[in-house]
């Protein structure tokens, strides 16, 4: 018996130790937290490998990563820490305002920007960071209609949002996306128009409308829903402009849509931790990041549209491309950011009713 219970007690200690180190690694890891080195937390496929191996050859500063796989760790683990032993961060913008909100962030010396009114202006300025005290826009995605375009030339159907929502309007299968922060918001929008928040009816409706829209879902999908367009399982497919491109050269029957009543898009933003002790090397390393041949390798590897206007002509742009890239401020007044509908649990609760429901 007593095993058995010191058996336990081994196994809940291990999970504990576990989950306590992958909070507070940065923090407890002095040993190789040297003077000319930085940790930068962020997303896998946002940095690319060659440009910082560049940065440091040339400058010696050695560069350490952890990584998150979404906004929500990245919350948990810079509230845990207070951002402790993290130099630079890469948050979206909705993960942004909370930052600021529980003052873990530095404020930004533009004066140690050079690059600074190169930024494209539909970029800055948003109410998680008016004025971009605590932040530098560094690439952004809008989300589209990926759609199959011999189906839609057979069946035309001007693009709205009820071509995903409106039974009356659907006779085809769609990938869905598979993030509940998206799924409500875009059925919010959908059924609402553009708001902060839901009252307990508009939640019940929102979650009534994606019980509903079940029917007509071929996959939910995040990441791949121009692999189920290829392959024909779907006709329709809500997705990120940084994976339509890489399919739209090779499946010549994809195209894409914007919905007339506006979409949404993500920004993602670099930020300097407010404990972090390396400023001197992070501003360093920004800097490096938004060089011409930096910009052009993280545009031609991920295909996040950069946020400096200045390299784009040098970019290998399709026309299509370059038309989005280059929105006007009006076409920017249809574009809304990513941000949450209704409270955290609650929009759990509502996603298990609707992954649960036959």
């Amino acid at each position: 018996m007593i095993r058995k219970y010191l058996l336990r007690f081994c196994i809940i200690f291990a999970w504990l130790f576990g989950i306590s180190l992958a909070l507070y690694w940065p923090k407890i890891n002095f040993f190789s937290y040297n003077d000319n080195s930085i940790n930068v937390f962020a997303w896998s496929d946002i940095l690319h490998p060659d440009i910082v191996a560049k940065f440091e050859k040339e400058t010696g500063i050695k560069v350490k990563f952890n990584y998150y796989s979404s906004n929500e760790e990245l919350l948990v683990k810079l509230k845990a820490t207070q951002g402790e032993g993290y130099d630079l961060i890469i948050p979206s913008d909705y993960a942004l305002q909370h930052l600021i909100q529980n003052n873990l962030l530095k404020s930004i010396d533009k004066s140690k920007l050079p690059f600074w009114n190169t930024i494209n202006s539909n970029l800055l300025n948003h109410s998680f960071d008016p004025s971009n005290h605590y932040s530098i826009p560094f690439a952004w995605e809008i989300f589209l209609f990926v759609v199959n375009k011999d189906y839609f030339q057979k069946y035309p159907a001007p693009p709205s949002w009820k071509l995903v929502f409106d039974q009356n309007s659907i006779n085809y299968k769609i990938a869905m996306s598979n993030d509940p922060i998206e799924a409500t918001l875009f059925a919010s929008f959908y059924l609402f128009g553009s708001t902060n928040s839901l009252s307990p009816s508009q939640i019940n409706q929102v979650q009534h409308l994606l019980i509903e829209q079940r029917k007509w879902v071929e996959v939910y999908a995040s990441f791949r829903g121009d692999y189920f367009l290829s392959t024909g399982s779907c006709q329709l497919a809500i997705a990120s402009s940084s994976y339509l491109w890489r399919t739209l050269n090779l499946f010549p029957s994809i195209g894409f849509m914007i919905p007339k009543e506006g979409t949404f898009i993500t920004l993602e933003s670099l930020a300097i931790p407010r404990l972090s002790k390396k400023e001197a090397l992070t501003y360093q390393l920004i800097n490096y990041l938004f060089q011409e041949q930096s910009v052009r390798a993280h545009f031609d590897t991920f295909a996040y549209f950069p946020s400096t206007l200045n390299s784009i002509p040098n970019l290998k742009l399709n026309p299509d491309v370059k038309r989005l890239l280059f929105s006007s401020k009006k076409d920017f007044e249809n574009f809304h950011f990513m941000h949450e509908v209704m409270p955290q649990q609650k929009m759990t609760d509502v996603w298990v009713e609707v992954k649960s429901k036959n």
